[in-house]
């Protein structure tokens, strides 16, 4: 069923622009294929060049075929997403989607790919745009999970992602304080030490919601996406803010109760 939805999904585009292609996960489409695509899915869509190539282009076919794969086993997965593609063409006489990577501001390609969470029987404009610096597998992945909960493969800190849900699950102070000290002692027990200074960023994170409660986790995702968004700061900075926003995603989206 899953698969016949998203084939459907593919020729109705298809019909729409006359030139819609599927390969390993990705629809690539025009513009006017779009619409076709959003009254059933929620769209990670990313803008290229006509020829993309390197690492980034991996990432992203990467990325889709993980997707695809998890689809393919009887998993809990949601199926109402889609990865899709516009190709921008810088040149000629008639330039081809320039005028739609216009309206989402994203035309100068020296900064392809941009990639946009579109949500489900929305207007592309709404889109959300992603600001990082990084755009590779991971960055990417943890996009998608924070604005979908759509976990694309498996977690870069499992142990951490487990303990972390059911801090978000938990019923009260006294149980998510009995859950900060179990994710002490799991970040303590994690072999590589990058491991360990990336979980002592939950272990903060965790503390800060104990002292101002769990609405905490989306008001500082908020915050550190605004201030990301205005393009005013240091790399080291901005790259701290990403690896932040990739943890906090872990609390705002959590792990599924089914799969714990």
């Amino acid at each position: 069923i899953r698969a016949m939805l998203r084939l459907s999904a593919f020729f109705a585009a298809a019909v729409a622009t006359a030139s819609a292609t599927l390969e390993k996960g990705i629809i690539e489409v025009e513009e006017v294929g779009l619409p076709h695509l959003l009254r059933s899915f929620d769209v990670l869509l990313k803008l290229d060049k006509a020829y993309p190539y390197g690492e980034n282009q991996d990432a992203f076919k990467s990325l889709a075929e993980a997707y695809e794969e998890q689809l393919s086993k009887p998993s809990r997965i949601r199926s109402d997403f889609l990865f899709a593609k516009i190709s921008v063409q810088e040149y000629g006489d008639d330039p081809q989607n320039q005028d739609f990577a216009k309206k989402l501001g994203a035309a100068d390609a020296e900064k392809y790919p941009e990639y946009f969470y579109m949500k489900k029987g929305q207007d592309p404009k709404t889109a959300v745009r992603y600001t990082g610096e990084d755009k590779g597998f991971d960055a990417i992945s943890a996009f998608i999970k924070e604005q979908t909960g759509v976990r694309v493969a498996e977690s870069f800190l499992p142990e951490m992602d487990a303990v972390a849900a059911k801090f978000v699950y938990a019923d009260d102070d006294k149980a998510r304080q009995s859950l900060a000290d179990e994710a002490s002692t799991v970040a303590k027990s994690l072999p590589e030490e990058s491991d360990r200074t990336l979980a002592e960023l939950y272990l903060k994170v965790m503390g800060k919601a104990l002292d101002k409660g769990v609405d905490y986790f989306k008001s500082e995702s908020d915050r550190l996406k605004r201030m990301l968004g205005n393009g005013k700061m240091k790399q080291d900075k901005q790259v701290a803010f990403e690896e932040k926003l990739k943890v906090l995603a872990s609390f705002t989206n959590p792990i599924s109760s089914d799969e714990l």
